[in-house]
């Protein structure tokens, strides 16, 4: 939803009418904060042919538009027998979703055909897709759309306000977007940076945060003594500035988080799970760490690396050793955040680039006066 937000305020400026759909609480929850009732939500279909009928019976869309990696055989099925043009937009595939994919045989490959374009985010993106036999005419390279999100700025005031009840001395470090089988390294790494800052701050910020738990090799919940919850501090400041983790259980508020420290790990890298964002650290000057399960977000990965924005870690050992570096040399720290802005000027225009092929294709010919 963030990486879309920047395209879909450019079509809410054109007046189009949306019914935007997301596949989990967190995402409405978002859409909501953010449009409010200048659009509708909800989930979308089971991918089963009576509940697709009945959903694009109920909305009568003019066009659909699918984000990343969204091939629902029977949402696709629908739209192409009814003649309503989609587009599969900040499109990504690597090589083991094409992989996986080409088991499927025919029933992908027909699937794609009902797409009216595909913006692919890379040049290697496109050319799977082309293996999967979508037509080159059908396929164009725009860039990622991550690299345009909008930034809230209250969210960014509200982690300098946070910032400033933890102590603007102390270091601080996020975990964004932990999986629970990263628990434990980052519990360690913390615990080692503990022994060298005995200051330092943890924001760990779970991906899920109802499933996510500190937890020892036994079962049991620990840090007890020394986890506030963003969801229930405590009173005045006094928790904040004697806490050594503050567990961020709340929704929707990565920003804030992320405004508050110093130096962002990016969760689901220490695990097979492909990497999540690592551009919300970035567009707030952020030094990123990652460990090397990336798929996700190979090119940017990339990317950051190659311009002295992004370390690499493989384990608890490796975090805590980068994370006492950049907190002992701040010039370091410094320059390593202004490096990865640097990345995301570099690459905006995506959304700009994105809107221009949908109003060639499949926005042409419906105008949202017309609806």
């Amino acid at each position: 939803m963030r990486a879309a937000q920047s395209l879909i305020d450019q079509l809410l400026n054109d007046d189009w009418p949306l019914f935007i759909t997301t596949n989990t609480p967190t995402g409405l929850d978002t859409i909501s904060r953010r449009y409010g009732a200048r659009v509708e939500s909800g989930y979308p279909p089971v991918d089963v042919p009576k509940a697709v009928d009945r959903f694009v019976d109920a909305l009568s869309p003019a066009a659909a538009i699918f984000i990343e990696l969204e091939i629902w055989p029977n949402r696709l099925a629908t739209l192409a027998a009814r003649n309503i043009p989609v587009a599969l937009i900040n499109a990504r595939l690597s090589s083991t979703s094409l992989i996986r994919y080409q088991r499927f045989g025919a029933l992908i490959r027909q699937s794609l055909q009902g797409i009216t374009c595909i913006c692919a985010q890379t040049e290697e993106d496109a050319g799977r897709f082309h293996n999967m036999a979508v037509p080159n005419r059908k396929i164009h390279i725009t860039g990622n759309l991550k690299f345009d999100q909008a930034i809230d700025q209250s969210q960014v005031e509200a982690g300098w306000q946070l910032r400033g009840l933890i102590g603007r001395e102390r270091p601080v470090w996020v975990a964004a977007s932990v999986r629970q089988g990263e628990a434990a390294w980052i519990r360690e790494a913390h615990e080692a940076l503990l022994a060298s800052f005995p200051d330092a701050m943890l924001i760990a910020v779970p991906r899920h945060p109802e499933r996510f738990q500190w937890l020892d090799v036994d079962g049991e919940e620990v840090w007890d003594r020394h986890v506030i919850k963003a969801s229930a501090p405590g009173e005045g400041s006094e928790p904040y500035r004697t806490a050594h983790v503050l567990l961020a259980d709340t929704v929707g508020e990565m920003i804030k988080y992320l405004a508050a420290g110093d130096v962002s790990f990016v969760g689901g890298s220490l695990v097979p799970v492909g990497g999540h964002n690592p551009l919300e650290p970035a567009v707030l000057g952020k030094p990123v760490l990652m460990g090397p399960q990336v798929r996700n977000f190979q090119q940017v990965d990339e990317l950051l690396a190659s311009e002295g924005a992004r370390f690499r870690v493989h384990d608890a050992d490796e975090l805590a050793e980068s994370l006492e570096h950049l907190f002992r040399d701040r010039h370091v720290l410094d320059a390593t955040g202004r490096n990865a802005q640097a990345v995301i000027e570099a690459h905006r225009g995506a959304s700009t680039r994105t809107m221009k092929i949908l109003e060639d294709t499949v926005l042409s010919g419906t105008r949202p006066e017309t609806r």
